[in-house]
């Protein structure tokens, strides 16, 4: 109810302008409204007050880096640091922070700060893993995925991740294990199917691939991508593939007008 809370901000400022508090709920209620700079002031003023207000100091970061003021974000997240050395909250903020601006080793360092803090937070595991795949240290981008999926094993994100890295790996049974808990998460989208089929087909067990295809298309009649997999499939099989080559040359026809 941010009228209501507008409206007793302004009293509680009126009626104390040197309260650290008051100040603050003010800042929120212009931050609520997306007048950064008016609230940032309302902050600074908080601060003057009271020089450890840990609300004042922490949402001055938020604005700043709202408002792109990105240094200054960081110089009150440090300050902060400081004043509340195991606050989770202020160390991811600061790790971002570093994270944003590619500095990737410091991000690196506040993020495994943070994970002593809180071991089992999937968010945090799964952004070392991401800086780590981007630095090419697969070994290390591979631990922080799956201790990530170890302890939510629902972000497809992840899912997705891991079954492509086993993938890479050749190795495909794995990947398969990833790319079903995929499907049963997203249970309509085609795609996590069609990696599983993918699998079965790199493995050369073609009799299951085919199997898989077919159960695909008469599902998904109009998916290009199965419907090329199972004329190469029967082709390799000595299988009749005429009708699907057929409907594939149909839909691409179609697929060229439309473009």
């Amino acid at each position: 109810d941010l009228a209501a809370a507008e409206k007793y901000a302004d009293i509680a400022y009126q009626h104390d302008r040197y309260n650290a508090k008051a100040l603050v709920n003010k800042g929120n209620c212009l931050a609520h409204k997306n007048e950064g700079d008016q609230a940032k002031q309302f902050y600074l003023e908080a601060i003057g007050v009271e020089a450890d207000c840990v609300e004042a100091i922490y949402n001055l970061g938020v604005v700043n880096v709202r408002l792109g003021l990105f240094h200054e974000a960081q110089q009150a997240f440090e300050k902060l640091h400081t004043i509340i050395p195991n606050n989770p909250e202020v160390i991811f903020q600061i790790a971002q922070l570093h994270e944003r601006h590619r500095n990737l080793h410091a991000a690196v360092k506040w993020y495994n700060i943070l994970i002593t803090r809180v071991p089992s937070d999937p968010g945090v595991l799964s952004r070392l893993g991401q800086i780590f795949n981007k630095e090419d240290d697969e070994s290390q981008a591979f631990h922080y995925h799956l201790e990530s999926y170890r302890h939510y094993p629902v972000s497809l994100d992840v899912i997705s991740w891991l079954g492509v890295w086993y993938v890479k790996s050749e190795l495909y049974e794995k990947a398969i294990h990833f790319f079903e808990r995929a499907s049963q998460i997203q249970p309509n989208e085609v795609k996590w199917r069609l990696m599983v089929t993918s699998c079965h087909r790199r493995m050369g067990n073609y009799p299951r691939a085919l199997d898989l295809y077919e159960r695909i298309h008469a599902e998904h009649p109009e998916n290009l991508e199965c419907l090329r997999y199972l004329v190469a499939i029967c082709k390799d099989l000595g299988r009749p593939h005429e009708a699907y080559q057929n409907k594939l040359a149909k839909l691409d026809r179609a697929a060229g007008q439309q473009a």
